[in-house]
């Protein structure tokens, strides 16, 4: 399970779930947002050692220094990526006991952010316009989604993955999966669950999906399965 303290942190942990896409995790993301200057993230997680060797088992990535692992590898590769964009500063990754990391950014542009990140400057996949915060995951864009992940273009990965499940249903789908990764497989995805929370810096004054859990607090949920299959589009936005 990926365990995440409800600090305040950007789109980081949704991007490192999708990482984790046969594992199970429960993931609380916050995104805190600013009138004026840099907006930041503040997060910390542990992956238990069984998720880190499914990772391996199934993924054709190597580390580049044979000491580390990949999820070492990954976390190195997404500091870079961080560093790299031009809207982005005081970023700060390290690594704890065990597989526990924990990290710092600031950011200036959601929008540039996740441009920079590989989703490619018409990206559709999350927007800030104005006063509204708007997410929208489709099989029209996830292609838009896969250069920022390299692991989803990974074809031992790509099983799991929309792409490949178009069409099945969730009975279908777990079925398969205990079959490539044991009995241990289905409940573990069954019991995965993301969980986004946005602080909005004025009082919030609509949203679609999800739900207002305080005045200037919004809250939108879906579980892990909705994402492998995306048979429905995933969808949010709320304004403030």
């Amino acid at each position: 399970m990926i365990k995440h303290k409800q600090t305040q942190i950007l789109l980081l942990s949704l991007i490192l779930l999708l990482l984790f896409l046969a594992s199970s995790c429960v993931v609380t993301e916050q995104l805190s947002f600013h009138d004026s200057g840099y907006n930041n993230s503040d997060f910390d997680f542990t992956v238990e050692d069984f998720f880190i060797a499914v990772l391996e088992d199934f993924s054709e990535f190597v580390p580049d220094n044979q000491d580390s692992s990949l999820m070492d590898s990954a976390i190195t590769d997404f500091d870079r990526a961080l560093r790299y964009s031009s809207t982005t500063n005081n970023v700060n990754i390290q690594k704890l006991t065990g597989n526990a990391y924990e990290g710092q950014f600031n950011f200036m542009n959601l929008d540039k952010l996740f441009s920079d990140l590989g989703a490619g400057n018409d990206q559709s996949l999350l927007i800030q316009s104005n006063n509204t915060l708007t997410f929208n995951l489709s099989m029209d864009n996830y292609d838009q989604l896969v250069p920022v992940i390299p692991f989803l273009a990974d074809e031992n990965f790509e099983a799991f993955g929309p792409v490949y499940n178009q069409g099945l249903n969730e009975s279908d789908y777990l079925e398969m999966i205990s079959f490539m990764l044991g009995e241990e497989g289905p409940p573990a995805i069954e019991k995965s669950t993301i969980t986004l929370r946005i602080a909005t810096p004025k009082p919030i004054t609509g949203f679609i999906n999800g739900k207002k859990v305080g005045a200037s607090l919004y809250e939108f949920s879906f579980p892990l399965i909705d994402f492998l299959l995306l048979s429905e589009p995933i969808t949010f936005s709320v304004s403030w």
